[in-house]
């Protein structure tokens, strides 16, 4: 008896009233055995709380990755068909200048039109569902194909400036309006009276007339030449030199830039000439041409 006391514990419950108190004795096993039982209630009350947490969280992480997945695909369609537009753009500016590709004109590339469709399908029906893969893919396919792009359209840009460069290097335009008094080739020399191959054309005008450079260059020379009198020689990009001989008075200087059109100086007849008239010549690369060849639009092809 005395061994249970010593396992027995008492607790007396005193009431605000004039009640007798409540005695209670229970065994240290059953007050184990109750703290053991509170104590595995508040630890899978705790789980279910964590579990219940993580579940939220998780559809709530799963509700902004859909979100999220649903922007970038939407995005990426319209970079993809931004690509397609761009590339269509330059196929026909391709086709405008008639250039001519190393390579085949971009080809198609990237997602397939069946791929395409299902994205499409996805974002209609707001049940998107693309994979990590899927995404990688299609990213991808576009960064090929912007550099691709990318080259196209500098390769298309080379062209253009080239163009633009040889059209403002070509004596394409007449330097002074007036009728071709002697052409190009063979003649009898008007003063000396011998045989000579008139490396030039001389266009008939009035003295003072303005004289325009026929294409854009740098003056190399601006001076008096024995048998040219008062002479202009530009020289411009692609080898191409011009010479504008007899002027009346020049107003240009050596080393100075010229553009196409500007006036550089007057109808004349210094130097052997028998009237005002413009002796116009044009060199390629060295050799004497026919300025007339260059005044059709022949020289653009």
């Amino acid at each position: 008896m005395k061994s249970n006391k010593h396992k027995m514990l008492t607790f007396m419950i005193v009431p605000h009233s004039t009640r007798k108190p409540i005695t209670l004795d229970l065994s240290k096993g059953f007050i184990f055995s109750l703290v053991i039982i509170f104590v595995g209630i508040i630890v899978w009350a705790s789980l279910i709380i964590h579990k219940q947490i993580d579940y939220w969280s998780m559809i709530s992480e799963n509700k902004v990755l859909t979100k999220e997945t649903e922007y970038f695909a939407k995005e990426m369609l319209k970079t993809r068909q931004m690509a397609d537009d761009l590339r269509e753009m330059d196929r026909e500016l391709k086709k405008l200048i008639g250039l001519k590709n190393k390579k085949n004109i971009i080809q198609s590339g990237g997602p397939s039109v069946s791929e395409l469709e299902n994205i499409t399908k996805y974002l209609t029906e707001k049940n998107l569902s693309i994979t990590p893969q899927e995404f990688k893919e299609h990213f991808s396919a576009l960064q090929n194909e912007t550099k691709e792009l990318k080259n196209s359209f500098y390769e298309t840009s080379e062209f253009i400036k080239n163009e633009k460069s040889r059209w403002a290097a070509t004596p394409s335009m007449f330097p002074c309006y007036g009728r071709i008094s002697c052409p190009f080739g063979p003649r009898i020399h008007p003063i000396k009276g011998h045989k000579e191959i008139h490396l030039a054309i001389d266009i008939a005008a009035d003295r003072g007339v303005p004289i325009k450079a026929s294409a854009a260059g740098e003056v190399i020379l601006a001076s008096w030449q024995p048998g040219y009198g008062k002479l202009v020689v530009i020289e411009h990009n692609w080898g191409f030199m011009t010479r504008y001989g007899h002027c009346s008075s020049i107003i240009v200087e050596q080393g100075q830039k010229i553009k196409k059109g500007q006036i550089i100086a007057y109808v004349g007849s210094t130097g052997y000439a028998t009237a005002p008239h413009l002796h116009y010549e044009v060199w390629k690369n060295s050799v004497a041409q026919n300025p007339q060849k260059y005044l059709t639009e022949a020289i653009l092809k």
